[in-house]
């Protein structure tokens, strides 16, 4: 459902993405548990009702941060039977329905607005694969109250990040998902999953791993950080990885001059600076046209690679199956 949800890929889910699938699902009519699941989301206490206040944080999770005013609106829009709550049946209604109300006036506007102009490129036309975290998360998740457990993540490590519990395990695990379900062209990650995947492509680099995979040929990075034990360091910085990246940091971010640190291990990164804190951000103008471009090259630097493989094999007909497949996948850890 979540990789449904997340129409633009990123990682994550906007409110837009969310109501979109759940208008759609009304056309299914199979779907009623998923809009109940979908109603559950809303319904934080669980008492068959969605207030303002769950509709306010949810709303808020999920990128759209709304006024008092707003909310209230969106409240009084749902609410047919007048108790100031939204209940399932409400709930329905409004993603189901066909009217230009304020909330669809204001989420395709806001919708609009999230989106690259047409004409620029995306990642779109790549094929994304989202492996789960290995481990039981420790501690209090931040999406508790957003998505139903179990939580996962990669590994443990201390409050210093010089020691790590289940790293090696990890590794060893991406490396076979690697192998076996690639080959993939490049990595996203974020938070614990941009260290990673530094890791990975530095190690790989070094011939430490995955010698039976094709080199990593990009990465992007959201809110990483650099290993600071000295036997990985050595390994993984030992020289400026020549992969092409893209790195996301918050001025906010608790981990802004770690990210730095991680960006300046890559040869000639992209660093998209943002305002905000340890968060998958959205991006203002300039900086969707800085993505677009790097992206741009990304692909025609894929392309330029499989095309001429295509031609090399005698079938014409090769060159435009593997030009509509030139960007196989994209792991995003």
């Amino acid at each position: 459902m979540i990789n449904e949800v997340d129409a633009d890929g990123n990682g994550t889910i906007d409110f837009p993405e969310f109501l979109n699938l759940m208008a759609r699902k009304m056309k299914d009519t199979d779907s009623e548990e998923e809009l109940k699941e979908a109603f559950r989301v809303f319904d934080k206490d669980q008492n068959g009702f969605i207030s303002a206040a769950e509709l306010r944080h949810v709303m808020t999770n999920l990128g759209e941060k709304l006024t008092d005013e707003e909310v209230d609106e969106m409240i009084r829009e749902a609410d047919v039977d007048g108790d100031g709550q939204i209940n399932y049946e409400e709930f329905v209604k409004v993603l189901g329905a066909e009217n230009k109300s304020y909330v669809q006036v204001k989420l395709t506007a806001y919708s609009s607005s999230q989106h690259p102009p047409p004409g620029t490129t995306s990642f779109s036309s790549v094929d994304r694969v989202f492996p789960d975290g290995v481990f039981p998360a420790g501690g209090k998740s931040e999406i508790e109250g957003i998505f139903p457990p179990p939580y996962f993540e990669w590994y443990q490590f201390n409050m210093e990040f010089t020691d790590y519990t289940n790293l090696d395990e990890c590794i060893s695990y991406l490396c076979d998902y690697m192998v076996k379900n690639g080959p993939f062209d490049g990595l996203l990650g974020f938070s614990q999953g941009a260290t990673l995947l530094a890791l990975l492509v530095g190690y790989q680099a070094q011939g430490k791993v995955l010698s039976d995979h094709p080199p990593i040929k990009f990465v992007v990075s959201i809110s990483g950080c650099k290993f600071k034990d000295p036997s990985i360091c050595d390994v993984t910085y030992k020289d400026p990885i020549k992969v092409k990246s893209v790195h996301f940091i918050g001025e906010k971010d608790w981990l802004k001059v770690p990210s730095e640190e991680l960006a300046s291990a890559f040869d000639e990164p992209l660093i998209i600076r943002h305002p905000h804190g340890h968060t998958v951000p959205r991006l203002d103008d300039v900086s969707v046209k800085q993505l677009s471009e790097w992206s741009s090259c990304i692909l025609e630097d894929l392309e330029t690679a499989i095309v001429p493989e295509a031609l090399d094999s005698g079938n014409p007909s090769d060159k435009e199956a593997t030009s509509a497949e030139f960007a196989e996948n994209l792991v995003t850890a």
